[in-house]
């Protein structure tokens, strides 16, 4: 039996629930899905049962208890169409022509807007990622795909990941992303190109086929670096897009290539150091670092000791802690790092600590605060922890409603809304470029 639950935002809310069937597990347990208006003919009712049936949402936004069973361990690995088993379309960066597009939610879903505020993209997805090299993760659970600039599907919303809530795909890099999905049991990693097809899925060149990989990262620089193992005796080592093994699997961490380094450690100790695409130490001189990240826009974040954060160059240290105004005195001041993100548009998210005072805000390159988001007029930050970083010139965080108070909400960069917080854009001088409208 069916009934029309009620509108869902310009759709309307449609409910299927079997009184009884030959599987008594799928008795009582409704399924959502939204129709439009316009067309709500018995055919499309039908077409949307028959796509939340099968474990796919596309533009029905399927829903409820019955769905969430048929759609955990759905066949949809199978669902992909298989691109080769030789060498990767991967490995040069993918040049997208157009404006930037910007996540932004509305009653309760996301979709894209540009920069002037105007949608380019209708909100339609629980879920919905940065665009990288033209192309977005979207979904959300456990159907998460790929669309392109146009909202187009590259792949289909119905890949659920081995983790609750977070998508089966990397970002795009040069032209590829790594696939981890999750159908009854979690599958071998893959690639898949910008058209969506799977790249050594089933089978992978000769020199990695005998090899127990259990995950690939992501092309940078023209290598990917792969781990062998688990954790406690994972191998880590770097392959180019043939296939071919550019680096052995000599490493305990390994990390992306930016500006011909690549952060990595030593199996038979924990110290780490930046390597060459041939394998060899570059910086430091020795291995002594206790962490490090990969480069961005010339700097890259490491660990020198417990609890202690500095950022270097290609050659050296650039700076250990962050200058900025003491909000009550006015004189500058030198600030701990606690945490920092990776630099993007000349800014990199940072929590520090000063005379007994914690802090978030971004600093530039120069180690110098540019602007703390809690200072500025009618900004309150719900959650500094997750140090969103900035893409295409802006920063999206989540703030509260009266610009005071966050309340007692559990704030994860991601969710469509909030009741006491909404999201805003900045600018890399602190100015709001976009609000979203409740």
């Amino acid at each position: 039996m069916y009934k029309v639950v009620g509108p869902n935002g310009p759709a309307c809310e449609i409910s299927f629930e079997y009184s009884e069937n030959p599987n008594p597990s799928f008795v009582d347990k409704p399924v959502t899905f939204t129709v439009s208006p316009d067309d709500a003919s018995e055919d499309t009712v039908r077409g949307a049962l028959k796509a939340c049936m099968t474990g796919r949402t596309g533009k029905y936004q399927c829903g409820g208890p019955l769905f969430e069973q048929l759609t955990y361990g759905a066949p949809a690995y199978a669902s992909l169409e298989y691109g080769g088993d030789g060498p990767l379309p991967c490995g040069t960066p993918v040049e997208v022509d157009g404006e930037p597009l910007y996540p932004m939610p509305k009653d309760g879903q996301w979709g894209y807007v540009n920069r002037d505020g105007d949608w380019k993209i209708p909100p339609q997805w629980n879920r919905a990622g940065d665009f990288h090299e033209g192309r977005a993760i979207v979904g959300g659970r456990n159907a998460w795909g790929i669309i392109d600039r146009d909202g187009e599907a590259i792949v289909a919303p119905e890949h659920a990941s081995d983790v609750d809530g977070r998508p089966p795909f990397t970002p795009y890099s040069e032209g590829c992303t790594v696939a981890n999905i999750f159908t009854d049991t979690s599958q071998p990693a893959f690639f898949l190109d910008r058209d969506g097809k799977a790249y050594w899925r089933d089978r992978r060149p000769e020199g990695l086929a005998e090899l127990d990989i259990e995950e690939f990262g992501s092309f940078s620089e023209g290598l990917a670096w792969f781990q062998i193992g688990s954790v406690v005796d994972e191998q880590h080592g770097w392959i180019d897009a043939s296939g071919e093994i550019a680096i052995a699997p000599d490493f305990a961490n390994s990390g992306d290539f930016n500006g011909g380094l690549a952060p990595a450690s030593l199996e038979d100790h924990d110290q780490f150091g930046f390597i060459s695409p041939d394998g060899r130490l570059q910086l430091p001189r020795k291995w002594t670092l206790d962490g490090a990240q990969p480069f961005s826009e010339g700097l890259a974040q490491v660990s020198t000791g417990a609890f202690e954060i500095a950022f270097m160059d290609s050659n050296d240290f650039a700076f250990h802690d962050v200058t900025l105004s003491d909000e009550d005195t006015g004189p500058p001041v030198r600030a701990e790092i606690e945490a920092a993100g990776a630099f993007h548009d000349g800014l990199a998210p940072v929590d520090v600590e000063y005379d007994d005072t914690r802090e978030f805000g971004y600093m530039n390159q120069q180690g110098e605060m540019v602007f703390v988001p809690d200072r500025l007029d009618g900004i309150t930050v719900c959650d500094a922890r997750l140090r969103p970083e900035f893409h295409n010139g802006l920063v999206r965080l989540v703030v509260a409603d009266n610009g005071e108070s966050c309340g007692d909400e559990a704030y994860l960069d991601g969710a469509p809304a909030y009741d006491a917080a909404h999201y805003v854009y900045l600018d890399t001088q602190g100015h709001v470029v976009l609000r979203q409208a409740k």
